[in-house]
C-alpha cells in the first residue's frame, strides 16, 4: 500500500528521513521493505530472542515449583465444578463469572494435568507463559522498520524480560496474557488489511479467555472506514464466540450474561477510586461523590472511551491501530474504578511502542509493585502461594507502590496522547540527542532509586521466614478447603454422588479436616451408603472430639442406619 494522506501512522511510526519527515502507511510497509525482524542486525536478533527464552525459562521454573495465587485454587475449584455440573456452575458457584468457552479450557487443563502427572497450576499457567513469547514476536512484526530506531529498539528486549509478565505469568495464575496475545494478532491482521475475518477471530479468541477486550471494540470499529469490513470483522468475531461459548450459552444465556458482564472488581484499590474513598472517610459530607464514582464511573468511563475512540479515527493523521488499542488500555488502567493485580500485564505490549523510556519506567514501577504485593501474600521468600483471602489486604500497606505505579500507567498516557498530537519528528543536534539520552539515563535511575531501594526494605518487614514444608502444607489446606466448600454445595443442590467425589478430593488433600470427613459423611448417607457414613462420621469425631457437630451427626448416622435396616 502506498502513502495515504488520510490514514497515517503516529509519529514515532514516521520514516527516518528527517529533511523530508513523510509519513508511512498505517497499514502496511512498502513493497519492497521487509518485514519485522529483518529491520535488526544479527546482534539485536539473538539478544532479543535469548532474552525471551530465558524469560520463558524463568517462567516456566516459577510454574513447577510454585503453587501460584489464590486465583489458582478457585479455577482449580471451578474445572472440578464445571465438571460435575456443566453450566451449572454459574448458579453454583457466584463467583464464576468467565465467559462459557472457560468451561472447555478448564477441562482440557485437567485432562492434561491428570494424563501428565503434572500439577493443574502449571498447565494453568503455561498457556500464558507462551503467550508472552508469542507476544514478543507479533510486537517485534507490528512495529516493523520502527525498530530501526535506538529507543523502540531497547524496548523489545525490556519487554521480553518485562518484570510484571515474569510474576504474573509465571506465578499469578490467570489467563490475561492469553487473551493479550490473541487481541495482539487481530490488531496485527487487522492493519494488514487484507484477512479482516481472520482479525475478526482472534478477537473473539480474546474474548474466550476474557471479556475485557470489549473496551476497545469501538476503536476497532471507527477504524474499519467500510461498512462491509465492519460486519466480516465482528461477523467472525461473534461467530467465534458462539462456537466457542456453545453448548452453555444456549443452555442460560440470560443467567451467562448478567454473570459475565455484571462482574465488578475490586473498588478503592487503584488511582482515583483509592483517593475517592479516602476523601470520603476524610469528609463525610462528600460520600455522595465516592458512591456516585463507584456505582457510575465504569459506565461513564465506557462511554467516554467509545466517545474518544470516534475522535481518534476521525483525525488526520489518525493512529494506527496498535496505537489507539494501547492508548484506548492506558486510559481504562489509569481511571477505572476496579482493579487487581494482573490486569497491569495489559498494558505491556503497547507501552513498547512509547519507546524505552516510558516503557523501562512502568516495567520497573508495575514490577516492584507486583513483586511486593506477591511477595506480602506469600508471607515472604520463598514463595509458594500468595493467598490474598487468608491475609489482610494490601490496601495500607503498600500504597506508596501502589501510587508509584498508577503514576507510571499516567507518565505513558501523557507520552502516547504527546505522540499522537505531534505531527512531525525534528531533527536534533547530536549534542542534545546525547543530552536527551544523559536525560533518560538520569531518570530511569532515579526512579529506580525511588522504588528499589524502599523496597527492599518493605520486603524484608514482610519476611515471615516460613519453612518451604510449611508453606506447601498450608497450601493442601487451603485447597482441601475449597473441594470441602464444592461438597457442601453439591449435596445442598442434590447432587450426592458428586458431593462424595468432591468431599474425597478434599479429605485426600487434607486428611486431617473434619469438615472434609463431615461432608463426606453426610454425602454417603444421602445415597445410603450408611457404613461408609458412619466411618466417616467417626474420623470427623476423632479428629475433634471437642466438635458438637460431629458428634450429633454421627449420632443420627448410626439412628437413620438402624432406620433403614429395618
Amino acid at each position: 500500500m502506498g502513502i495515504n494522506n488520510e490514514d497515517t501512522a503516529l509519529p514515532f511510526e514516521r520514516s527516518h528521513d528527517m529533511s523530508t519527515a513523510h509519513l508511512t502507511s498505517e497499514r502496511t510497509t512498502s513493497p519492497e521493505q521487509p518485514a519485522g525482524p529483518t529491520f535488526l542486525s544479527t546482534l539485536w536478533w539473538i539478544s532479543i530472542t535469548a532474552t525471551t527464552l530465558a524469560a520463558l525459562l524463568l517462567k516456566l521454573l516459577l510454574a513447577v515449583k510454585t503453587y501460584g495465587t489464590n486465583d489458582v485454587y478457585r479455577y482449580e475449584a471451578f474445572m472440578a465444578a464445571s465438571r460435575y455440573l456443566g453450566v451449572l456452575i454459574y448458579r453454583a458457584l457466584p463467583d464464576f463469572n468467565h465467559p462459557p468457552s472457560m468451561i472447555h479450557f478448564l477441562g482440557i487443563i485437567g485432562r492434561l494435568s491428570r494424563m501428565s502427572g503434572l500439577p493443574f497450576p502449571f498447565w494453568l499457567r503455561l498457556p500464558g507463559i507462551l503467550a508472552d513469547a508469542g507476544s514478543v514476536l507479533v510486537v517485534w512484526k507490528i512495529l516493523g522498520p520502527r525498530v530501526q530506531e535506538l529507543s523502540i529498539r531497547w524496548s523489545l528486549p525490556l519487554f521480553a524480560a518485562a518484570p510484571p509478565l515474569i510474576v504474573i505469568s509465571g506465578f499469578h495464575g490467570n489467563t490475561d496474557s492469553v487473551m493479550i496475545f490473541f487481541l495482539l494478532l487481530s490488531v496485527y491482521w487487522n492493519e494488514k488489511g487484507n484477512h479482516i475475518w481472520l482479525a475478526g477471530a482472534m478477537f473473539g479468541l480474546s474474548m474466550c479467555f476474557k471479556i475485557t477486550p470489549v473496551i476497545v471494540a469501538p476503536a476497532m470499529f471507527f477504524y474499519l472506514r467500510v461498512m462491509k469490513q465492519r460486519v466480516l470483522f465482528f461477523g467472525a468475531a461473534g461467530g467465534t464466540l458462539l462456537v466457542a461459548w456453545s453448548p452453555y450459552l444456549f443452555q442460560d444465556p440470560i443467567f451467562i450474561l448478567r454473570q459475565i458482564f455484571g462482574y465488578r472488581s475490586l473498588y478503592g484499590h487503584w488511582g482515583l477510586s483509592y483517593f475517592s474513598s479516602r476523601l470520603a472517610n476524610r469528609f463525610p459530607a462528600l460520600g455522595w461523590v465516592n458512591d456516585a464514582f463507584q456505582f457510575a464511573g465504569s459506565y461513564a468511563l465506557l462511554g467516554g472511551i467509545a466517545i474518544f475512540s470516534w475522535w481518534m479515527n476521525r483525525r488526520k493523521p489518525r493512529p494506527r491501530l496498535y496505537s489507539q488499542v494501547g492508548i484506548v488500555f492506558l486510559l481504562f488502567l489509569s481511571l477505572t474504578n476496579g482493579f487487581g493485580v494482573q490486569y497491569l500485564a495489559w498494558l505491556v505490549p503497547w507501552v513498547v511502542g512509547l519507546g524505552a523510556l516510558p516503557a523501562a519506567i512502568y516495567f520497573a514501577a508495575s514490577g516492584v509493585f507486583l513483586f511486593l504485593v506477591y511477595n506480602y501474600w506469600s508471607q515472604g521468600i520463598p514463595w509458594y502461594m500468595a493467598d490474598s483471602y487468608r491475609l489482610p489486604d494490601y490496601q495500607g500497606h503498600l500504597d506508596y507502590y501502589q501510587i508509584a505505579c498508577w503514576v507510571s500507567i499516567l507518565v505513558a498516557l501523557t507520552v502516547a496522547l504527546k505522540q499522537m498530537r505531534a505531527s512531525y519528528f525534528l531533527p536534533d543536534a547530536s549534542h542534545k540527542r546525547f543530552q536527551n539520552r544523559t536525560f533518560h539515563v538520569c531518570t530511569l535511575l532515579a526512579a529506580l532509586v525511588l522504588l528499589i531501594y524502599p523496597a527492599q526494605r518493605q520486603a524484608r518487614r514482610d519476611n515471615r521466614n516460613i519453612p518451604w514444608a510449611t508453606r506447601q502444607s498450608l497450601a493442601l489446606i487451603v485447597r482441601s478447603v475449597q473441594f470441602t466448600d464444592l461438597s457442601n454445595r453439591l449435596y445442598r443442590m442434590g447432587r450426592d454422588r458428586v458431593a462424595v467425589d468432591a468431599a474425597q478430593q478434599a479429605s485426600g488433600l487434607h486428611p486431617d479436616s473434619a469438615d472434609a470427613y463431615l461432608n463426606l459423611a453426610a454425602s454417603c448417607a444421602a445415597v445410603g451408603k450408611w457404613d461408609e457414613a458412619i466411618q466417616y462420621s467417626e474420623e470427623a469425631v476423632r479428629l475433634r472430639p471437642d466438635w458438637p457437630l460431629a458428634k450429633s451427626n454421627l449420632d443420627w448416622t448410626i439412628q437413620e442406619k438402624k432406620k433403614a435396616s429395618k
